[in-house]
């Protein structure tokens, strides 16, 4: 669920949240990020003052695809999480701190938002499945993992022509050409 009950927190002072969201669970399709697994949430959430301060871990896999071969791959994630709820803001005023807002008259807490934010954040935009992929020919899509492909060397663009005749100076001392 991850929500805190805000009065079992106020009584408490901190509470431990432990969840494993499913795969399948209708959360993920709001990320734009398709889980390779569950996704293991520990979570403690303290009162600080008049503020609430989260700390834990989220931990599982996703499934991208290589960005240069289009082959699907699984990532793992291992990402700290680290909140401020912070009493008397509003949005935008919590925005420019870094901080969420702490629901005034709400009887619990939604770490949904915070842990989505970290999720995407930790989530690889631009997977590789390994830094030696040579991806795909941009002639004919062939998968150059698997060898070379048949359709040959592709014909130079004859736009760059003018500046394949520049050369650049490989002494090192920062003067241009």
């Amino acid at each position: 669920m991850l929500r805190v009950d805000l009065g079992r927190l106020e009584r408490k002072e901190r509470v431990a949240v432990h969840e494993a969201l499913p795969a399948d669970d209708p959360r993920w399709a709001e990320t734009g990020v398709r889980a390779g697994g569950p996704l293991g949430v520990d979570l403690d959430v303290s009162r600080v003052g008049r503020d609430v301060l989260v700390r834990g871990r989220l931990r599982g896999e996703v499934v991208s695809e290589c960005r240069r071969c289009l082959r699907e791959i699984r990532v793992a994630i291992d990402e700290t999480v680290t909140v401020l709820y912070r009493s008397g803001l509003t949005a935008v005023e919590a925005e420019a701190e870094e901080a969420y807002p702490l629901p005034e008259h709400e009887p619990e807490l939604d770490l949904w938002p915070a842990v989505r934010e970290h999720l995407l954040l930790a989530a690889p935009e631009y997977a590789v499945c390994a830094p030696d992929c040579r991806g795909l020919c941009p002639g004919c899509g062939a998968d150059l993992n698997e060898g070379a492909c048949d359709c040959g060397a592709p014909e130079p663009d004859e736009r760059w022509a003018a500046l394949r005749g520049l050369k650049l100076n490989k002494g090192g001392d920062g003067g241009g050409t």
